[in-house]
């Protein structure tokens, strides 16, 4: 009765509850009605990803799974690792995450403000407490107001304060012949969002990131042209605090963020990421939409294979007066790699009458040039259906396409065991990953331990002046040499590094000839 009495007749504002699962909101919505709440209540059906809203001040309650009892433990840290990218959009509110997983602060990628013990049923649990700005009350706002049309507090930049000044005395307004013009306005300090926001330092980097790719960007407007260019690279981490590598893909710009150590929450670092890539469109006068970002880790495995979005940014670019076809959205990598511009235009000049043989293919780049280089035969290998498919999509953009050009997929040193009695070739280019654990190979793949043995499998089906390139982007790569004394080995990345690209160990590059 007590609490009957106390119960208020209605909420000021509605409750909103969501869930991806339509039986969840069935037993949501039969509750509610149990508990004579339902007109409190607007149940919606929807994933967390799409969670926004258009109030400026809230709060976000929820009690995602733990995978104590349910759900893989991958796809549920995934789910706690998204929340930041979330809950930043709505930068005034207040979040509160109800879990039993004690490593919820490590995933989220910041420190609650509060922590409070709780119980689920049986399953002890924390409520975690992250606090946004508080919405100001109606009478501090009216006051504020009021005080603002008065007068305005001012300060030197040198950080001697004056004296308030009333703003409605003639001739008294910042900047004006009877103020200094170093004096500004004092600003209140805002207090920070629960998840995100911009740190101070932020600003400047941003100013420095753009003035620095206008910079870039005016050196390169003529020397692409002049070579028919017009995919290329214009920064690469070139201020140490903004570690970003851009690229032009025509019309489009293609991001890409490196691992580096750096103090901002999951959430901050977000929204910094946002800023940059605003600050690129307009300092290269690009569509916000055709602007692409991609986070690259450390490679394990075949992750250059794993897709990371479907928006399907499909479009064809040119190179070389050859067409290739690009993906700026889907896979970490476009298709194309811009590293080996000259290298590829060194096997077209190399492969009039040639037999050629592309090892760890991806794409086919390197075939499309040799079969346009006049090559009378080729032969593509690469574990991957996509690329391969992709590879003869690039051929067929050129016209070049036809049976003299064959796809195989397999495992390279497989395919190498397999061509006892074929006639041998007469050029190849091998550029394999670092490494691979890919599910579909017998062993792992790793190119300091394997690539002697490939390269002689390589060279055993080569004829006698036949050359290979070989390629690899691992830094602490050592050839070794002593074993490929059947061959005369050059190498030649000086001259494979195109001149766009600052760092000049991007990858390396060997001309290995069989004696």
């Amino acid at each position: 009765e007590e609490a009957a009495d106390l119960a208020l007749p209605t909420l000021p504002l509605r409750i909103i509850g969501c869930d991806a699962d339509p039986e969840a909101l069935r037993l949501a919505r039969h509750h509610a009605l149990l508990a004579e709440v339902s007109d409190d209540i607007h149940f919606q059906q929807h994933e967390f990803s799409e969670l926004t809203s258009s109030r400026q001040y809230g709060c976000v309650v929820t009690n995602p799974p733990y995978g104590v009892r349910m759900g893989e433990q991958e796809e549920i840290e995934a789910l706690y690792r998204s929340m930041p990218n979330v809950l930043r959009r709505l930068k005034t509110w207040s979040h509160f995450i109800l879990s039993a997983r004690p490593d919820l602060e490590r995933l989220v990628g910041q420190t609650a403000d509060k922590r409070r013990k709780l119980y689920n049923g049986r399953l002890e649990c924390t409520l975690f407490q992250f606090y946004g700005p508080r919405p100001p009350r109606r009478k501090t706002i009216e006051n504020d107001s009021a005080t603002a049309s008065r007068s305005v507090s001012l300060h030197r930049t040198d950080g001697e304060l004056s004296e308030p000044h009333d703003t409605a005395e003639p001739n008294v307004e910042p900047g004006s012949a009877t103020l200094p013009a170093t004096w500004k306005p004092e600003l209140p300090t805002r207090p920070a969002p629960a998840f995100g926001g911009l740190r101070e330092e932020a600003e400047r980097q941003g100013i420095e990131f753009g003035n620095r790719l206008k910079k870039l960007a005016r050196h390169l407007r003529r020397w692409p042209t002049k070579r028919g260019i017009t995919c290329y690279r214009i920064y690469e981490r070139d201020i140490p605090e903004v570690p970003l590598v851009v690229d032009r893909y025509e019309d489009a710009l293609h991001i890409a963020e490196f691992d580096r150590p750096h103090d901002r929450t999951a959430a901050e670092h977000a929204d910094w990421l946002d800023h940059m890539v605003h600050t690129a469109a307009e300092a290269l006068e690009t569509p916000r939409e055709l602007v692409f970002l991609k986070h690259r880790q450390r490679q394990r495995g075949d992750s250059q294979y794993e897709r990371v979005d479907d928006r399907r940014a499909m479009r064809v670019v040119n190179e070389g007066g050859l067409k290739f076809q690009v993906n700026l959205s889907d896979y970490l990598d476009t298709g194309l790699f811009l590293d080996h511009r000259l290298t590829r235009s060194m096997v077209r000049e190399a492969a009039a009458g040639t037999r050629f043989l592309n090892l760890f293919a991806y794409t086919g780049a390197f075939t499309s040039y040799a079969a346009a280089g006049g090559a009378t035969e080729t032969i593509t290998v690469d574990l991957s259906a996509i690329y391969l498919d992709w590879a003869e999509e690039n051929l067929r953009l050129n016209g070049l396409n036809g049976p003299a050009h064959q796809f195989i997929r397999d495992d390279s040193r497989e395919f190498l065991a397999s061509l006892r009695g074929r006639p041998p070739f007469d050029l190849a280019v091998v550029d394999p990953p670092t490494f691979s654990n890919s599910k579909r190979l017998d062993e792992d793949w790793d190119v300091q331990r394997d690539h002697a043995g490939l390269l002689r499998q390589v060279l055993s089906v080569m004829r006698p002046g036949g050359a290979v390139y070989f390629s690899t982007n691992f830094r602490k790569f050592k050839l070794d040499e002593q074993s490929l004394a059947a061959a005369d080995v050059r190498e030649i990345s000086k001259h494979t590094v195109p001149e766009d690209f600052r760092n000049k160990r991007i990858h390396r590059c060997w001309r290995i000839v069989k004696k």
